[in-house]
């Protein structure tokens, strides 16, 4: 499972890219171009590359999972309408793979710290 680089844990929606649909806006996907703009405690969040794919002419949209945040600016200015944002649940369904790990052992000080033994995750 991945760990979350921004949400302590999973967002509720995430985006998920219809690779069929995707064109990759000829290099320059306007996906990308607004995840680039969106910051989470200073840092961007950047969950989406364009990577070139064997069985199709076009560089595609990939998004990160463990970076996306539910935002939904994808999937608002795709032109191509191909990011539909999913329930996590739903998500998991429709693009098998995508897991988080929302805490790591020890972060919270479990088993570190005195009297933290009781402490739960969020």
């Amino acid at each position: 499972m991945a760990e979350h680089k921004f949400l302590k844990k999973p967002p509720k929606r995430l985006a998920v890219v219809d690779q069929s649909a995707c064109t990759g806006c000829a290099g320059s996907p306007a996906c990308v171009v607004f995840c680039e703009t969106v910051t989470v405690k200073d840092a961007v969040v950047d969950a989406i590359r364009v990577v070139k794919a064997p069985q199709n002419p076009f560089e595609l949209a990939v998004i990160e999972f463990d970076k996306c945040i539910g935002c939904a600016l994808c999937a608002q200015v795709c032109p191509w309408d191909a990011i539909t944002m999913y329930s996590y649940e739903e998500a998991l369904r429709v693009a098998p793979g995508v897991t988080f790990k929302t805490h790591t052992p020890g972060q919270f000080g479990y088993g570190e710290k005195p009297g933290a033994e009781g402490a739960s995750a969020p």
